[in-house]
């Protein structure tokens, strides 16, 4: 029997977090998953202290039974459950996520509660996750293409997860390759009798995409696909395109060096300033 893939949501009760859960349902749905509504904290020196650990431990289940229901209005079909992981966010959401197939986190917490997730989580986990990563705000919109960062050939598995998605939502796919040229006089961008080193560049890029992104387009012809080549920073090209997208998607490519995955500039930019859900896939 073929496993069932798991969605996880994890919540602290904020807005953000809300909006994750409300995601992560359509996105079980969408999947034919179990969704799994998390609460981690690191729990309080305080509960041992007659009423407080019952304090806690009833504040902590209304915000998974409100996160539960929230769910279930959503998507009354999926199968769900609800789980405390006793442990740091980063550890215990790391940990949750050897098991998830994707993991579903607000942009940040409210930061009333231990074991809220802030930016800063949302950031160690988009760098460390094992499985691709959803980080949601509260603005997500329905039936807005798909935007997938594409640098090179490395970039293929984000890409086939961009395809994915993209015919799962039945919208289109916009593949964007940002480009950099240093700054010159526009003067000297304009063909004058023969090529510049600057159109030279521009064609090339425009190459690149297009060697890239020729087999995906071949194995999946149902997706439409607009291929866009933009001058400048990965990072400001791909927040630009966010705002009229349903989601974004990056790669996480594989670490140079013995540090560990690394996360590029691009999805920094983007978990801090991107205007729709940002899924994070590792590459390696």
């Amino acid at each position: 029997m073929d496993r069932i893939p798991l969605v996880v949501a994890a919540t602290d009760g904020s807005p953000e977090a809300t909006a994750a859960v409300i995601e992560a349902a359509d996105e079980t749905a969408r999947r034919g998953a179990e969704l799994e509504i998390v609460f981690v904290w690191e729990g309080s020196a305080y509960e041992r202290y007659a009423g407080y650990g019952e304090a806690l431990s009833e504040h902590v289940d209304r915000i998974r039974q409100e996160a539960m229901d929230v769910a279930r209005s959503r998507q009354p079909e999926i199968g769900m459950r609800s789980s405390v992981v006793h442990d740091s966010p980063v550890a215990g959401l790391l940990e949750v996520a050897k098991r998830a197939d994707l993991l579903v986190v607000g942009s940040r917490g409210h930061g009333a509660f231990a074991g809220i997730l802030l930016g800063s989580v949302s950031l160690a986990l988009a760098s460390r996750a094992p499985c691709p990563l959803l980080v949601v705000r509260t603005r997500v919109r329905a039936g807005r293409p798909v935007v997938v960062g594409v640098v090179d050939e490395d970039s293929r598995p984000a890409l086939e997860r961009a395809f994915a998605e993209a015919r799962a939502r039945q919208v289109g796919l916009i593949a964007v390759h940002a480009w950099d040229f240093p700054e010159i006089p526009r003067a000297l961008r304009e063909p004058q009798g023969a090529e510049t080193p600057y159109h030279r560049a521009q064609e090339f890029a425009r190459r690149v995409l297009a060697t890239v992104m020729s087999p995906l387009r071949e194995a999946d012809p149902q997706v439409a696909v607009e291929e866009r080549v933009v001058q400048g920073g990965a990072g400001a090209a791909l927040v630009s395109a966010s705002w009229d997208a349903g989601l974004v998607v990056v790669g996480r490519h594989p670490s140079l060096h013995h540090f560990g995955p690394r996360l590029g500039h691009a999805a920094i930019t983007l978990l801090h300033h991107a205007h729709a859900p940002l899924l994070v896939v590792p590459s390696g």
